[in-house]
């Protein structure tokens, strides 16, 4: 068994992947396997993973036969079924590691059984323009461990806080397989899907070390997602509608949702529904204040949405 399985799924990656991959050979961990697994490439990403096969042992190349091909968190899920390793690593065909980076999220888990997440901060790059590049500030978690939820409802669900990106975080397998992955149904926000399951079961550490760069550029799926109007990082949006209604089924049917996850998607749903309803301690709450408030009606505020009803 090797230490850590980095997952890279890829679509017509070729102006990347090759970046990509040498940014996890360049690691100074060096007990890692590389699985990649081609998500329906019609260009040349294929014979840039096979050449890397060829030179690097610790590489494999998975292909994924469906009919859908595109689908990130069918294809990071095959990657995670696939992996021999203890710990489980992501990393997007266009992104990069640092070279410490592995090195320095395994050390965060020295002298922490209990912990089955960890994650770090993340570098937005903007290749060729600096002065537009900007680095995750951690500071307000970093250097302890969470209990759960207390960071599915301050990050994930509040947004006070920066969500961990796919390339910064660091998951024993045991946890993922607990969980069952990413959910396949989702093309935005896949990512959390599986970040939800597990900060709403385990001790979570952050890191404040900036251990990756995620490239911005116009054609990934997120700056499609932002022109098309369905998804916005910080303004409410469509897509976060799906997400939150899926977040209040899931917490509710595995029995998890204590009362601080109710009032957290109480919260944030409330930008759906136009604050009708919520108390001053609510209202409060949302601005950034303490307070707390009661359960949400999520699904309702999900159904006026697709009625036509336009988020505030």
């Amino acid at each position: 068994m090797v230490t850590v399985s980095v997952i890279v799924p890829f679509r017509n990656a070729e102006q990347y992947l090759d970046e990509a991959i040498a940014s996890v050979r360049d690691q100074t961990w060096t007990d890692w396997e590389l699985v990649l697994i081609d998500d329906g490439s019609t260009d040349s990403s294929r014979l840039i993973a096979q050449q890397a096969t060829e030179a690097d042992a610790r590489i494999r190349l998975l292909t994924r036969t469906s009919a859908s091909a595109g689908n990130a968190a069918a294809a990071r899920n095959l990657g995670v079924h696939n992996a021999r390793g203890e710990f489980i690593a992501f990393l997007d065909a266009d992104d990069v590691y640092e070279r410490h980076n592995l090195r320095l999220l395994l050390q965060a888990f020295d002298g922490r059984p209990e912990v089955m997440m960890v994650y770090g901060a993340t570098r937005w790059w903007h290749p060729g323009v600096p002065e537009r590049d900007w680095t995750e500030d951690m500071r307000r978690e970093a250097g302890r461990v969470h209990r759960p939820p207390e960071l599915l409802n301050r990050v994930l669900l509040l947004q006070r806080g920066h969500v961990p990106c796919t390339c910064s975080v660091l998951i024993r397998r045991q946890a993922i397989t607990v969980t069952g992955g990413f959910e396949e149904s989702f093309h935005l926000y896949e990512d959390q899907t599986l970040w939800v399951k597990l900060l709403l079961r385990f001790p979570v550490y952050v890191t404040d070390a900036v251990g990756a760069r995620y490239r911005q550029h116009e054609a990934s799926t997120t700056a499609h997602a932002e022109r098309s109007g369905v998804y916005h990082y910080r303004r409410p949006h469509e897509s976060r509608v799906a997400f939150l209604a899926w977040v209040d089924h899931y917490a509710q049917s595995s029995g998890l949702a204590d009362r601080s996850v109710q009032r957290a998607l109480r919260l944030a749903s409330a930008r759906y529904e136009k604050r009708r309803g919520l108390t001053l301690v609510d209202r409060l709450t949302i601005m950034g204040h303490t307070g707390c408030g009661t359960v949400s009606s999520l699904r309702r505020g999900a159904g006026r949405l697709r009625r036509g009803q336009r988020a505030s």
